[in-house]
């Protein structure tokens, strides 16, 4: 009697804990795709930081639109907004206009290397193909003199659900902080 009681409870524990309410959700797949898209950006900004341009592009391809809008800004003393009156790249577009961008920003400051981490991914699902992803960035920046530069900031894109998937249309980069680290001997 006391097995037969017991065997009854674990039945009922096995059933509530591996039971149909377990069932993936049709929005856990749109979560796990929207998440993507912070691996996706830090895949290829990494790539476009290491020197491999057109490795990153191509990643790029897998999670921004090509009608992609854009927004950087560093600090206080620098905002680009692409498309936009003020875009230095006003015959490029999408993708290319990113990747474009991000080389610049790179080939400027004299960066050899970086590795971008994106935390506290929030997000919001406005409609079945319309989303908001949100996070906290942190960007490492190796210098060719061996300093490194270490940007903290958000990363916030607004997402539409295609054909081939979730894809970023309208990014916007923050990062008010740099902060320099000389290199260590």
């Amino acid at each position: 009697m006391l097995l037969a009681r017991n065997l009854a409870i674990l039945s009922m524990v096995v059933t509530l804990v591996f039971g149909p309410h377990n069932s993936a959700s049709a929005a856990e797949p749109d979560s796990v795709e929207l998440s993507n898209l912070t691996a996706c950006y830090a895949d290829g900004i990494d790539m476009i930081g290491n020197g491999k341009s057109e490795a990153g592009a191509s990643r790029w391809r897998q999670c921004f639109a090509e009608d992609l809008k854009f927004t950087l800004t560093f600090g206080t003393s620098f905002t680009m907004t692409c498309p936009g009156e003020k875009c230095p790249m006003p015959s490029m577009s999408g993708v290319d206009r990113r990747v474009a961008a991000a080389r610049n920003t790179y080939d400027r400051a004299g960066y050899t290397a970086t590795s971008h981490h994106l935390t506290s991914i929030g997000i919001e699902q406005s409609a079945p193909d319309r989303a908001r992803v949100n996070a906290h960035l942190q960007a490492w920046h190796v210098r060719k003199d061996g300093a490194t530069v270490l940007g903290l900031g958000t990363w916030a894109v607004d997402a539409r659900k295609t054909a081939s998937g979730w894809r970023v249309v309208e990014e916007t980069l923050e990062s008010p902080l740099r902060v320099v680290i000389p290199k260590s001997e």
